[in-house]
């Protein structure tokens, strides 16, 4: 699992749509629609259910959805300082 898949998951969690956040990501739908099946099948739940308003995440989508929102951020807290010291003993 990378970084794209989970933004993946965040961008239909926020539009509720796997038409709209494909737009958004600039990818296929089908391409969308085949990740997140295959992350439902390796994790062994469903992220998403359908409603009248759309997709809206199950129990388990919105801890998923959840901690995928916190990654970039984790990846920014270590990526930046590390990157802070390897230019101070290259300057």
């Amino acid at each position: 699992m990378d970084l794209r898949q989970l933004e993946n998951i965040v961008a239909i969690a926020e539009e509720r749509s796997i038409s709209r956040a494909a737009e958004r990501l600039f990818i296929s739908q089908p391409a969308l629609s085949q990740q997140v099946s295959k992350l439902e099948s390796r994790l062994g739940v469903h992220l998403f259910s359908r409603d009248k308003q759309g997709l809206s995440l199950t129990q388990a989508g919105k801890v998923y959805e959840a901690n995928a929102k916190k990654i970039p951020f984790i990846r920014d807290e270590n990526y930046n300082p590390t990157y802070d010291i390897a230019a101070s003993r290259q300057g």
